[in-house]
């Protein structure tokens, strides 16, 4: 079972995030780690990079975007 870790297959490139449009670029077959983070990323640029903001708007703490945000920064190929 795959727990969203990195499994070997190729990751999806990221497009530019077109966030007036309200859709996202997010696949079948894409891992919920990547839509999470194409999500947290939209979030942000809709809210002008106001991380509390983009953490009350995605239902969670502001630790938790922190950690996520650290996550990206701390993998290959980001």
């Amino acid at each position: 079972m795959n727990d969203g870790g990195d499994s070997g297959q190729a990751k999806h490139a990221l497009a530019p995030l077109d966030v007036t449009s309200g859709q996202l670029p997010i696949q079948v077959g894409q891992t919920l780690a990547e839509a999470r983070r194409i999500l947290i990323m939209a979030t942000l640029k809709s809210c002008g990079n106001h991380k509390t903001r983009a953490a009350a708007m995605l239902g969670i703490s502001l630790k938790t975007l922190y950690n996520h945000l650290n996550s990206y920064h701390n993998t290959p190929g980001s």
